[in-house]
């Protein structure tokens, strides 16, 4: 018998990616540190993943 047809049990939790509206992750939390103390900006620490991911990008385009 193949893989494809045999029955497959999937565990659907893992196949979804994680809020975006969840507080921000560890990895962000320090990356976005570092960035804020290189720019001279405030740090700010409420922030959920997908804002963190925003203000990340735009810390990255000046701090460069």
């Amino acid at each position: 018998m193949n893989a494809l047809a045999r029955p497959m049990y999937i565990d659907a939790a893992l196949d979804v990616p994680p809020d975006p509206r969840g507080p921000m992750t560890d990895v962000q939390a320090v990356r976005l540190r570092e960035l804020a103390e290189r720019a001279g900006v405030p740090v700010e620490t409420d922030l959920t993943m997908r804002q963190a991911e925003h203000r990340i990008e735009e810390l990255e385009a000046v701090a460069w």
